[in-house]
């Protein structure tokens, strides 16, 4: 049986999974986003997460292979977060060659699909809900009525004693 890590370290790499692995005689860390970088990075990881989104709602997310499309159409962005999550330059990344360039989204995908499918899942259950909201209308509220001002009849209020 494995003993856990001294310090907490299996928490650690629980919460910032890195790989590390040679690509292009280049010595590649690939990492997940921290809170403060994917702040950094919004834009193109809402751009990705959009076109992830689509995929899903159109009953097409099975797979890496379902999201090459995804990837393809978010192409500058794709760059920009796989050259951030290893820290090299986005040149670098582009200068790539095929079997290279694919072994690195490969490994920028399996370190960041937890990252990518939290918000994608959260993009879907908020479309899904515009879509009932949309055909189920406006929620009404229950509204209390206001009370009663009108001084009763003394006539006809009957007084007990």
């Amino acid at each position: 049986m494995e003993q856990p890590a001294a310090g907490g370290a299996s928490d650690l790499a629980t919460l910032f999974p890195e790989r590390t692995t040679t690509i292009a005689d280049r010595v590649v860390v690939m990492r997940e986003y921290s809170f403060v970088e994917s702040l950094h990075l919004s834009a193109p990881i809402a751009g990705l997460v959009d076109a992830m989104a689509g995929v899903a709602l159109a009953g097409n997310f099975h797979d890496i292979d379902s999201l090459r499309t995804a990837f393809g159409d978010q192409a500058d962005a794709v760059l920009q977060l796989i050259a951030a999550a290893c820290d090299q330059p986005q040149s670098w990344v582009q200068g790539l060659d095929a079997a290279s360039g694919e072994q690195l989204m490969l490994l920028w995908w399996g370190v960041n699909t937890d990252f990518f499918l939290r918000r994608v899942l959260q993009s879907v259950q908020l479309a899904k809900l515009r879509e009932v909201q949309a055909i189920v209308g406006p929620t009404s509220s229950l509204h209390s009525s206001m009370p009663d001002t009108t001084p009763p009849d003394l006539a006809t209020t009957r007084t007990v004693n």
